[in-house]
């Protein structure tokens, strides 16, 4: 190979398909078999709710604030509290991220920061007093902390 085609094979970008047909193995007789297995489409569902889960808490306390001091009879600074708490639950679940995902991996990481997300969510969406609030974005947090670590990873 000279220098030249070899240069312009690196300028040409990589035609090859990202999900090829598998056409040896057990599958290879159904004719439509793909490498997309429910697996890697349930993983890729969890990474996208994980980057909903970070839109949605960050934005959500500031539009909703009015409602949920009148709702809750809640002080500025027990709204403050709830505001602020989801950087401190985030950086807890940073800080045990990778911990956590060398114990039981990248995708059963995801899985439990979705759990707590969702747990977080109820508990908000179900709180008649300030700290089942606070319970709540705090566990929003620590998932979205978890996420941090993991999604990133496994989108790259």
């Amino acid at each position: 190979m000279n220098r030249e085609n070899s240069e312009s094979e690196a300028a040409e970008p990589s035609r090859a398909p990202l999900l090829v047909k598998r056409t040896t193995g057990p599958d290879a007789g159904d004719g439509g078999s793909s490498s997309a297995t429910p697996v890697l489409v349930l993983t890729t569902l969890v990474a996208v709710s994980g980057s909903y889960v970070f839109g949605s808490a960050v934005g959500y306390s500031s539009p909703a604030q009015s409602g949920i001091m009148d709702d809750l009879g809640l002080t500025s600074a027990q709204y403050s509290l709830f505001g602020s708490i989801l950087t401190i639950g985030a950086m807890m679940g940073a800080a045990i991220s990778g911990k956590i995902a060398d114990y039981i991996g990248r995708r059963g990481t995801m899985g439990l920061s979705e759990i707590l997300c969702v747990t977080g969510w109820i508990a908000i969406a179900l709180s008649k007093i300030s700290l089942w609030l606070d319970v709540g974005r705090w566990l929003v947090g620590c998932g979205m902390g978890l996420l941090s670590y993991v999604v990133i990873v496994v989108e790259s």
